[in-house]
């Protein structure tokens, strides 16, 4: 029988700004949580709860890179690395849409003995080359 990893509970508070043509938008949330580490990776489970319950999982591989999984209506994933433009794939109900993402900045801090950390994400989002939002991602969990 194996036994099922349980991650640590931990509070997270987060604020994305988005910027779409003329538009801004900005989302604040707090978040009950659970904080896993297998090896090196350190995930970060909770759910956002916007417009509904949508689990949301950060998978940080290290201080400038981040996978960031969103399974709501449409199965979202994103790979940020800093410096670089990742090929990503946001399935909705009506089909796959390509995405690329290009991080100018992408900063993991975590102090894992203590509980404690922030992960920050600058980045845009392209499909077909053309550039369809900015985003920003500000999260702080802590014990």
């Amino acid at each position: 029988m194996t036994k099922k990893q349980l991650g640590k509970p931990i509070h997270i508070e987060g604020q994305t700004i988005l910027h779409q043509g003329d538009n801004e938008e900005h989302h604040h949330f707090e978040a009950a949580g659970q904080l896993l580490q297998l090896g090196e990776t350190v995930y970060l489970r909770f759910n956002e709860t916007l417009d509904a319950d949508v689990p949301v999982t950060y998978k940080i591989d290290g201080p400038d890179s981040v996978r960031i999984s969103r399974r709501g209506e449409s199965q979202l994933t994103l790979h940020l690395i800093a410096g670089q433009r990742t090929q990503n794939v946001d399935v909705t109900p009506y089909g796959k849409l390509q995405l690329e993402a290009e991080a100018s900045a992408v900063q993991a801090e975590l102090d894992l003995e203590s509980l404690q950390g922030t992960v920050r994400a600058d980045y845009r989002i392209f499909t077909n080359d053309e550039e369809v939002g900015n985003h920003q991602i500000r999260l702080q969990f802590y014990r």
